[in-house]
């Protein structure tokens, strides 16, 4: 080797061979470098199943392996390997993620992560399943699937396996039937619905018994899947809690406030089941209350009815609030019969009960006291208050349901002033009528309102039927009682009435109607007016006792051929004679505040142009009355005391036949 003239020493010389041998192993650290696996890139991106992918970098051909997400690849299989490039086919397993290259020196993991491009195919789902249970979901490359979603929006992004071909989710507790929605990865993530449905399994009811049932008492509800039921809402309340639950039966406490309607079984889904038969729930009805009237702090009352062991209280109207009397203050208690004695101050009305379980109710009859005005109804919607659940509501004008300026009955009515196209209205009742023939109510006409009409419409499920028109003509300055035939609403469900629609027709802005005493009563002329002191309403009464009379007169109490008011009334054959009967004696009824002495009489066979006789004895000696008998029809007589001697009581009264032969019927005996 030559070296330049310009190195003329030894130390020079020196100095130039450590360059050299510098750079000699400067070189040889580069050689050992390079013999190293670099990886610098692979691709390309988005590749997919199936199709090559490169892998570009130094020293290649020394890899053993390729590591892909989910699948390892040995250089055996390999397309092609060199030392700058490797190519393989991507294996339907691989995933995406980090690339991992086996190498003798060891494992080299890739700064960059694999994707794909993957095209999911779903080729089958269950069909139907039961939530909390597993389905299973079948295709190609399904492993790809990162979520799940249900019809309802539930997301599920935990499976319970995954594999190329099969991926297995739980159903949500909460899910409902529905298509589902699939959300995959890769390089283009998609998303995608099911063609098919997926059924979630309801809970369903075959039967359930007793059909009918008292509150708090076990319920047995029998069918399938009842143990996805959470809740238990029966018309009025709800039950949480069971005696016991199992796939095929659920045992329940019928909750305190239930009343009759389907059964809603809730489960996490809010997906409900309704059951097509009704339950029905055991109250206490009363059917009939005596004596009718009854004089407060004087009389007991007898309420006759079923199940009335279930009531815990009445409640009963009072003059200046509600009185309501427990229980335990009863004169007497059964299930078919309770006995009370009526309070001082109670007056006319419905009576209310509240069970032993706290359910609330009406009892269905009407405690009647002697008062003035005319008589309760047999069913009351309206008067001075709301019943069943009323309100009021009204259009086109202003209303006050409590006004006290005019009142037919009680103290107040329903004032409806019109801005000349409006009406009244009550709403929210569900009344039943179908036992009843006429529906009754009063109207009071304002100033200019003579002579013009009001539309009295009755709807069902809330809903105005004026397809049944039936209007009434006002009366100005008076009170007038309407009573119309039911069977002149032939498309209303007397059943479950629900509005009562009262509109002033061809009415000018200003006009005022005042509305009261609103209701039904049975087919045939009103009730008689309540008696101060009855002598007989379906039983003696005001110390009294009741005997058949004599001669050739045969009397039968308690009949219900013929019936004025309340349940009974008093049958009499006369035979000629001047028979006597009914008789009543024994009594000292006092005549203090009455004017007159009234009484009812309905003319049987063999009556026909005949008369009675009234007998009453008093202190002040003995007088008659002769009242004319109508066959076929019941005759409402009130004779002045003027006429009977102005008597200061009453000690014995009979009727006798005037010498004929006949049938007569006697009710509603009593002074006014």
């Amino acid at each position: 080797m030559k070296f330049p003239k310009y190195i003329k020493s030894l130390p020079a010389f020196t100095l130039i061979m450590l360059l050299f041998a510098g750079l000699a192993l400067s070189s040889c650290e580069k050689e050992e470098e390079i013999e190293e696996v670099v990886l610098h890139s692979f691709g390309p991106a988005g590749v997919e199943h199936g199709d090559q992918i490169k892998f570009i970098g130094l020293n290649l051909d020394k890899v053993t392996a390729i590591q892909l997400p989910g699948v390892e690849v040995p250089s055996s299989d390999f397309v092609s390997q060199s030392s700058e490039l490797i190519e393989l086919v991507v294996p339907k397993a691989a995933q995406a993620g980090k690339v991992i290259l086996r190498t003798p020196g060891g494992d080299i993991e890739s700064k960059a992560m694999l994707n794909f491009l993957v095209p999911v195919v779903i080729e089958s789902i269950t069909d139907e399943a039961r939530p909390g249970t597993n389905i299973s979901i079948k295709g190609e490359l399904v492993n790809w699937i990162e979520e799940v979603m249900f019809n309802d929006g539930i997301v599920v992004t935990d499976f319970v396996s995954k594999s190329l071909n099969e991926v297995v989710v739980t159903v949500p507790m909460e899910a409902q039937s529905g298509a589902l929605v699939f959300k995959t990865g890769g390089t283009e993530p998609m998303s995608f619905a099911s063609e098919e449905e997926l059924i979630v399994t309801l809970p369903a009811v075959t039967s359930f018994s007793p059909a009918a049932i008292k509150h708090t008492d076990n319920l047995t509800i029998t069918g399938t899947d009842l143990d996805l039921v959470t809740s238990i809402a029966f018309e009025g309340d709800t039950a949480t809690e069971f005696v016991s639950q199992s796939a095929n039966e659920i045992v329940v406490a019928v909750p305190a406030q239930a009343v009759n309607g389907p059964l809603t079984l809730m489960q996490a889904s809010p997906v409900n089941v309704v059951t097509s038969e009704e339950l029905t729930i055991i109250l206490p009805v009363a059917t009939g209350i005596t004596p009718k009237p009854a004089v407060p702090g004087v009389d007991n009352i007898t309420i006759t009815g079923t199940d009335l062991d279930l009531v815990g209280a009445l409640t009963l109207p009072g003059v200046t609030a509600p009185i309501t009397v427990p229980a335990a203050d009863f004169v007497s208690h059964s299930a078919e019969e309770i006995v009370l004695a009526l309070p001082d101050d109670a007056k006319a009305g419905a009576i209310k009960y509240t069970s032993i379980h706290g359910f609330a109710g009406s009892l269905g009859v009407n405690v009647v006291v002697p008062s003035e005005g005319p008589p309760l109804l047999a069913t009351t919607v309206y008067d001075d208050e709301f019943f069943f659940n009323g309100s009021p509501e009204s259009w086109g004008g202003t209303a006050d349901p409590l006004s006290t300026e005019q009142a037919y009955s009680g103290t107040m009515s329903y004032k409806f002033e019109t801005n000349g196209d409006g009406g009244a209205k009550i709403v929210g009742t569900s009344v039943d009528a179908s036992g009843m023939g006429v529906y009754v109510f009063s109207l009071y006409g304002g100033p200019g309102t003579d002579g013009k009409q009001v539309a009295a419409i009755l709807g069902h499920g809330g809903a105005d039927n004026w397809g049944n028109y039936n209007a009434v003509t006002l009366v100005e300055g008076e009170w007038t009682e309407y009573r119309i035939d039911l069977s002149k609403y032939p498309d209303v469900d007397l059943s479950a009435i629900s509005n009562f629609v009262f509109k002033p027709e061809g009415a000018s802005a200003g006009d005022v109607i005042y509305i009261d005493r609103v209701g039904f009563d049975p087919a045939g002329p009103p009730p008689p007016a309540p008696l101060a002191a009855p002598i007989y309403t379906d039983a003696a009464g005001s110390g009294f006792g009741a005997w058949g009379g004599f001669g050739s007169a045969i009397t039968e109490f308690g009949t219900t051929e013929e019936v004025r008011g309340g349940d009974n009334a008093i049958k009499v054959t006369y035979g000629g004679g001047w028979g006597g009967g009914p008789q009543f004696g024994g009594g000292n009824l006092s005549t203090d505040g009455a004017t007159s002495f009234a009484f009812s009489v309905f003319g049987g066979e063999g009556s026909e142009g005949k008369s009675v006789q009234l007998l009453i004895k008093t202190p002040e000696g003995e007088f008659t009355k002769q009242v004319p008998v109508v066959v076929g029809e019941w005759t409402d007589v009130e004779i002045p005391l003027s006429e009977l001697g102005n008597p200061s009581a009453i000690t014995e009264l009979f009727f006798q036949d005037t010498d004929f032969s006949g049938v007569v019927y006697y009710d509603h005996i009593g002074l006014r």
